[in-house]
């Protein structure tokens, strides 16, 4: 199986390792987010090829769980990453770490 990594946000202020990866069914498989910015959430979103994507969870300072997917953050240290236990031939896809700003911005600003 085959998954892919990308980072939603300005500049080099997000990044996401590993960028790709290719697992064994079974395996335990980790994707690192880590943020440079002050940030309110931080998403994990999935991309299967020819699909829309799919909020898997959102974070502000917990872990939480769904399934087999796992997602922590660490706030102090600005990093997050997403376990997936025993994975399985479905879960290859694309796999996004997107991140909502805490600065207040100015009307119209774009992020």
């Amino acid at each position: 199986m085959s998954l892919r990594t990308g980072v939603s946000a300005a500049k080099n202020e997000v990044e996401q390792s590993p960028q790709d990866l290719t697992a064994q069914e079974g395996e335990f498989i980790t994707i690192n987010c880590s943020y440079s910015i002050g940030i309110n959430a931080l998403h994990w979103l999935q991309q299967h090829p020819g699909r829309g994507i799919v909020s898997l969870f959102m974070l502000s300072s917990e872990k939480k769980k769904n399934g087999r997917l796992i997602a922590t953050i660490n706030i102090q240290e600005r990093h997050s990453s997403l376990h997936i236990t025993a994975s399985q031939p479905r879960d290859s896809a694309i796999y996004i770490c997107a991140v909502r700003h805490s600065a207040l911005q100015a009307p119209g600003a774009r992020t």
